[in-house]
């Protein structure tokens, strides 16, 4: 897993990352921005309860509340992202690290897009159902980020796989070899997760978890084929 995460931060620089990065930060600058509007407007709209003391505490927690909706509304949108450079960046992976493997058949924009917008619909629902938690655990952060990780990790590894998979065929081989390395593949999407937490880097969270999985993708299927 180390291995993976190294060779996927050594590639951020070069030119083929590059060019879809900067298409990409603009898109996901501006899913932010509108996680965090929505946020505030839906924080804003909370009625008054006619208990002062309890809309004071509500005034004073709700910029806590509209970063917190963003937080959880971010990585889902960020991730439909993923669905338009899905194959420039497997491809990029690929070509750097993988030339004497047979090449992923590209599963173009709208197929990869389509997938990506299931996985961010999915994790959208997750997450509100997951809400009360998250904010009864709010005087709790270190339980609340990992609700996060556990729920979101579990998504994305299993989502993120499958749109790497595509590349390659052989539906019922990955499905098997999913299952059997469940638990790395969990690791790595609670990692991928952990991207989406981190300030400014949770704007290149979607190619640098793309790339994170086609080294995952790449070592399993090397491993199932010894």
């Amino acid at each position: 897993m180390l291995n993976a995460i190294l060779k996927t931060f050594n590639q951020f620089f070069e030119p083929a990352f590059w060019r879809v990065l900067l298409k990409s930060l603009l898109i996901s600058g501006v899913l932010l921005g509108l996680c965090l509007w929505v946020g505030l407007e839906m924080v804003g709209s909370l009625p008054q309860t006619g208990y002062g003391w309890l809309d004071w505490i509500i005034e004073k927690i709700s910029p806590v509340g509209a970063f917190l909706m963003a937080f959880i509304l971010y990585p889902a949108l960020a991730s439909v992202v993923m669905g338009l450079f899905l194959d420039d960046i497997a491809k990029a992976v690929e070509t750097r690290y993988y030339l004497d493997d047979r090449p992923g058949v590209p599963v173009g924009v709208r197929t990869s897009f389509v997938s990506a917008l299931k996985l961010g619909l999915t994790m959208l629902v997750v997450n509100l159902v997951a809400l009360p938690f998250y904010i009864l655990f709010l005087f709790f952060p270190l339980l609340s980020l990992a609700l996060f990780y556990l729920i979101n990790g579990y998504l994305l590894n299993k989502e993120y796989f499958e749109l790497i998979a595509q590349r390659h065929g052989d539906e019922a081989l990955h499905k098997a070899l999913r299952k059997k390395h469940g638990g790395r593949l969990f690791v790595g999407g609670c990692a991928i997760a952990f991207l989406f937490t981190l300030p400014f880097l949770n704007l290149t969270a979607p190619l640098l978890a793309t790339g994170l999985m086609v080294h995952i993708f790449k070592d399993i299927n090397q491993r199932a084929s010894q």
